[in-house]
């Protein structure tokens, strides 16, 4: 068969791929999201392995980084009742990156109140701690905090030092008792050593939010977190 109308040697497929070239849809560039994995750590607080609490820690620039108060704050074992008794206080905080690990003092945390039949609430819904490293860790990026709070069903990115995977925002819930502030919400169960994660919206890679706690309602499942915008207002001095 002799060459295409018009195109001479026999260049009907090097024609045919340059047409489809043209047609074909630009590449997609990588979601911002997953590049802002990088900002998170691991924390632990405690010693024994029946009294320490473990999570995530996200990185704010400057060294410090925001987790969930109640991981770091000594709550965890107080409530777990059976701890040694020279470990009710604040329990010892230990950050790892990469493998490395530094100790750890809390510059902040939020205040709790523990009522019979509903258990430990943060104030404000500040169940937030901002601690710093006693020594330099690898180097980290930092976070940049959600300005405005995505819209429900907004995709995004849960990651914690147990895993990393898409999930999608839900509408913010507001706790029957004002003083006790409002939440995000993904539609996702999560472990014990998960409190602290990161919520990242897949497209611009800004931080949402950090895991507080898990709904108990009785309903669907559903993880609720500490928005950016109560991060924000919380490092505000």
């Amino acid at each position: 068969m002799g060459p295409w109308p018009g195109v001479q040697g026999g260049g009907a497929p090097l024609l045919l791929l340059l047409l489809l070239a043209a047609c074909a849809p630009p590449a997609r560039p990588p979601e911002a999201g997953l590049s802002a994995t990088a900002t998170v750590a691991e924390i632990r607080s405690g010693e024994a392995p029946s009294c320490n609490a473990s999570g995530a820690a996200i990185h704010l620039g400057g060294g410090r980084f925001v987790t969930a108060a109640h991981v770091v704050d000594g709550s965890v074992q107080r409530l777990r009742g059976f701890c040694p008794a020279d470990r009710q206080g604040q329990p010892a905080i230990t950050i790892g990156v990469r493998g490395t690990e530094a100790p750890a003092r809390i510059l902040r945390a939020g205040r709790d109140r523990v009522d019979a039949g509903i258990g430990q609430r943060y104030f404000d819904g500040e169940d937030l701690a901002i601690v710093a490293p006693a020594r330099p860790l690898p180097g980290l990026p930092a976070a940049t905090l959600c300005g405005a709070t995505p819209a429900p069903g907004t995709p995004a990115l849960l990651v914690t030092p147990r895993r990393a995977i898409r999930t999608r925002l839900l509408a913010p819930w507001s706790d029957p008792d004002r003083a006790f502030g409002t939440y995000l919400e993904i539609p996702e169960t999560l472990a014990p050593g998960e409190s602290g994660g990161a919520v990242f919206v897949a497209a611009s890679g800004c931080l949402a939010g950090i895991v507080s706690h898990r709904d108990s309602d009785g309903g669907p499942p559903s993880t609720r977190l500490v928005p950016a915008s109560t991060i924000a207002r919380f490092l505000t001095p």
